[in-house]
């Protein structure tokens, strides 16, 4: 599973959005695969995330994907008959596909919270050296 930040799917959902507005009419499966992965390359650029530049590599082996995202998208959006081209649910479509959740900015905290607190309990990596846990009842 992938985490990306919720303002990510936001930003994307807004601009398929946008995407889907400006057709004429329904748009072609291959298509709407190529714009997304695009746009997902694009925004992970814009919002500066760590291993943005490989960002397509990285969500193909995180979903297990057995082909390229391109691709699997593409059969995706050609198998499902009734599947509306909206930004929501290219994104739901996608976030399935490739596992992902998206976190928000209190859930980073919390992590990076969480990270202190464990320093905390063990400043020096005494117990991480040794290979167990501390024990407070020591």
């Amino acid at each position: 599973m992938m985490q990306l930040p919720h303002e990510m799917r936001d930003t994307m959902v807004e601009q398929l959005d946008e995407y889907f507005d400006a057709q004429s009419s329904t748009p072609e499966a291959e298509a709407v695969a190529a714009h997304m992965v695009e746009l997902i390359s694009t925004v992970a650029d814009e919002m500066k995330l760590e291993g943005g530049d490989e960002i397509i590599l990285t969500l193909e082996s995180s979903g297990e994907l057995d082909a390229s995202l391109l691709e699997v998208l593409e059969e995706e959006f050609e198998s499902n008959q009734e599947f509306e081209f909206t930004g929501e649910d290219v994104v739901s479509l996608f976030e399935k596909v490739c596992e992902v959740e998206w976190t928000t900015k209190d859930d980073e905290d919390d992590d990076e919270e969480k990270e202190e607190e464990d320093d905390d309990d063990d400043p020096d990596g005494f117990f991480d050296e040794m290979g167990g846990e501390e024990d407070e009842d020591l």
